[in-house]
């Protein structure tokens, strides 16, 4: 199974509500910008751009206690970490890219970019990255996750 990750800059404002929502109640967030990108990319063998790439996408506070999901549950990163997180990518990612060739590149490339531009974004803001796993492909699965629903402006025409 592969899984999608999708990561939102997010304001402060935004994960506290969340967090102070009623248990077991599904959150819309509402956030400056939201990107997808394949999980595998935590998978990187090229290093340091590969624990990077890991921590960026999967290392976090959980967002709520009552978040699930079989891999992970959706976590928040704070801004001074997002901060640190993206001047880590940027530097990973310059030493990394003449080292990836072919296809290799071609794959991974508008993935790591986008992790890239979404962590800038977010540093810019001071707002912080919410990491949210794409639901299983089982049914029976996915019918017991819970996931907040991320919105980003070009969701929402009429902001």
């Amino acid at each position: 199974m592969s899984y999608n990750a999708s990561l939102a800059s997010v304001p402060l404002s935004e994960i506290e509500r969340a967090r102070a929502a009623d248990p077991d109640t599904v959150i819309d967030l509402d956030a400056s910008l939201v990107i997808e990108c394949p999980h595998d990319l935590t998978n990187v063998d090229l290093q340091p751009l590969g624990a990077v790439l890991q921590a960026a996408i999967d290392l976090g506070q959980p967002l709520r206690n009552d978040g699930w999901h079989p891999l992970r549950a959706p976590i928040v990163v704070d801004p001074e970490t997002v901060m640190i997180r993206s001047r880590r990518l940027q530097e990973a990612w310059h030493i990394a890219k003449p080292e990836l060739g072919g296809m290799m590149a071609e794959m991974l490339g508008p993935g790591i970019d986008g992790v890239l531009a979404l962590y800038a974004h977010a540093t810019s803001r001071g707002e912080s990255v919410v990491s949210v796993l794409s639901a299983p492909d089982d049914p029976d699965r996915a019918a017991k996750t819970l996931l907040p629903h991320l919105h980003s402006p070009a969701d929402q025409p009429n902001r």
